[in-house]
């Protein structure tokens, strides 16, 4: 039977080929196979390899690293690879078949079933940036820059923020709409636009980043080709002139694929130097000062520490010096606070920093005396400085 299916499938083939090869009504020849478009009419679209290594519980602390062999198993059970408990999974909920970078979540006839999109649905391919649901247990894809990035999105914006860093991951990696990042000096928001671009399809595009737009048509041109198929960054805070309506309409027209990322201080000030009808295009994130996030302070200076290494960490600080950086108002934002990394880590390295004077102290660590007196009052440290 499935030869003779084969055999009518190629003999149907063939005819086909003949066909498409017959000119038609006396015009151009039909080609038997589609012309590759023109560069300039292609789509940013993503070529190669994106597998999918880790599910992590959408807007949750866990995450699930992903075991490189075909079949991995997702359930109650302690004997599955994702093992998720008391969360109305069964013991052996899904079975996720590994095919290449390709990833398939079969339904294992489950009592409370497997869904995605809000359908129940028996099996379904996973893309990075998915989620599907397991009985209550809601799981996002993530691939390897995914992975990456979530941590600094989530630092930058926090984690209780609206939309969550998780949102915003699918918006970067999901969709082709471009964004608006407000924020006060110091809030890091053009490494939030980076971390966008680095998971969005578009990674493999060189980033275009830009505070001064040209006013000749040649320069503006050269924009558009640099950022085709890719992510254009905007500061506006450092654009003088109004921007001009003509290259507005330009970056933000189909035919180049670029998405716009936009970094004002706050939305009226982008009114102010750019079109409303193309801001209004853009998704809005207003990225927080850190005067409104004091519960996030010492997990974040923690994390800093870790990054460069410090023999100690905040939780050794004695409780007053934790009381003064919790209240100190960090005006100046993330500048203020990798500031404070560098420094505790410096002096956690100096041997016995509370038995020297400044003028050691500074000897010791490289800053001027004056600099590092002035720094540590300010704050409200005192000795000593670690328990």
């Amino acid at each position: 039977m499935r030869a003779a299916l084969r055999s009518c499938f190629l003999s149907e083939m063939s005819s086909f080929e003949e066909i498409s090869a017959e000119p038609r009504g006396g015009g151009a020849e039909t080609p038997a196979r589609t012309r590759p478009l023109d560069e300039s009419q292609r789509g940013a679209w993503f070529d190669g390899p994106d597998p999918v290594t880790a599910l992590r519980v959408y807007d949750g602390d866990v995450e699930y690293e992903l075991p490189r062999h075909p079949m991995i198993t997702l359930g109650a059970s302690r004997r599955c690879d994702v093992h998720i408990p008391d969360l109305g999974l069964s013991a052996l909920h899904c079975l996720l078949e590994r095919k290449a970078s390709q990833l398939r979540v079969h339904d294992q006839q489950t009592t409370n079933g497997t869904y995605f999109g809000g359908r129940r649905i028996g099996a379904v391919e996973l893309f990075p940036g998915d989620s599907f649901t397991a009985a209550h247990v809601t799981l996002l894809a993530l691939n390897d820059e995914m992975r990456a990035q979530r941590p600094i999105i989530a630092d930058i914006v926090g984690a209780d923020a609206a939309p969550s860093p998780d949102q915003i991951l699918v918006d970067a990696v999901k969709h082709a709409r471009g964004f608006l990042l407000t924020g006060a000096p110091g809030c890091d928001t053009d490494r939030l636009a980076r971390a966008i671009h680095a998971v969005s399809l578009r990674r493999t595009q060189p980033l275009v980043e830009i505070d001064e737009v040209p006013n000749d048509r040649a320069g503006q041109r050269e924009i558009l080709r640099r950022a085709a198929r890719s992510t254009l960054v905007l500061d506006l805070s450092r654009v003088g002139a109004p921007l001009d309506p003509a290259l507005c309409s330009m970056l933000f027209s189909r035919d180049h694929h670029i998405r716009v990322i936009v970094l004002a201080p706050a939305v009226g000030a982008a009114q102010r130097r750019g079109p409303s009808r193309y801001l209004e295009q853009l998704q809005h994130l207003w990225v927080r000062p850190l005067a409104m996030r004091r519960a996030d302070i010492l997990g974040l200076l923690d994390r800093m520490l870790a990054e460069r290494s410090s023999p100690r960490r905040i939780a050794e600080l004695v409780p007053r010096n934790l009381q003064a950086l919790l209240s100190w108002e960090w005006r100046d934002n993330f500048v203020g606070l990798r500031t404070a990394a560098d420094r505790l880590a410096t002096i956690a390295r100096v041997p016995d920093w509370d038995g020297l004077d400044w003028r050691e102290r500074a000897a010791t660590t490289g800053i001027p005396k004056s600099t590092l007196y002035d720094w540590f009052h300010m704050l409200g440290l005192s000795s000593p400085l670690f328990g």
